[in-house]
């Protein structure tokens, strides 16, 4: 049977340093790829990396990182080729089901065994990145609904303001005036039944993606 590969914190001589390094590696909750920058191949990966990519160390040990789990095309690497500092910049890897897996990325040059290396770690930022659009998405329906009840209440005071100017000029009948209030009345009566549903939908489950601005107009009496 065939014997797992090998990674480079695997190849690293035994002493308590490099002891401690490789129980850091296996089990700091950061995935963490280590790079050859000159090849651009994985030269080792950890547990939480191979959790993030559905991929294993095996899969991934030797493979080129362009392309595979760095959208980067040859010779854009943002590091070797671009020259930048990423330091916790959202960006994305691609996992085993090709899906593109939105992380935090940070990537550090070290020297172990007299050769450079990248060392790149991943925090994965999915449900960020989900409650972020969740909010996004909440934030639009409020705001539209709130300017759908608006367009109305502007109507009607506008309505209000001619029944005041035709009463006092004594150019009104009362029972068109009785009929216009009652019609207000009632427009006024299914603008508070949308305003109270939407309040329901807004507030179930919810509350703590809704802005205060927001959760305060729809609890206030």
């Amino acid at each position: 049977m065939q014997g797992k590969k090998a990674g480079l914190t695997d190849q690293a001589p035994d002493g308590l340093a490099n002891d401690i390094f490789r129980t850091i590696f296996e089990r700091i909750q950061t995935a963490i790829l280590i790079v050859d920058p000159q090849a651009h191949q994985i030269v080792d990966a950890n547990p939480l990396m191979e959790s993030l990519t559905g991929l294993s160390k095996d899969q991934m040990l030797g493979k080129g990182c362009q392309g595979f789990v760095c959208p980067a095309k040859c010779g854009e690497c943002p590091v070797t080729d671009l020259h930048k500092n990423i330091l916790n910049i959202e960006r994305e890897i691609i996992n085993a089901k090709g899906e593109r897996v939105p992380v935090l990325k940070t990537v550090a040059k070290v020297e172990m065994g007299g050769k450079e290396y990248l060392v790149e770690s991943y925090v994965d930022i999915t449900e960020h990145r989900k409650a972020e659009e969740r909010q996004a998405a909440l934030i639009a329906y409020l705001s539209e609904s709130i300017l759908r009840a608006k367009k109305p209440l502007e109507l009607m005071q506008e309505e209000f303001h001619d029944i005041a100017r035709r009463a006092k000029g004594g150019d009104y009948d009362p029972e068109d005036v009785r009929l216009e209030l009652e019609l207000h009345a009632k427009n006024l009566a299914q603008i508070v039944k949308n305003l109270e549903e939407l309040q329901i939908k807004a507030l179930a489950g919810k509350s703590a993606e809704i802005p205060p601005e927001f959760r305060e107009f729809f609890v206030r009496k």
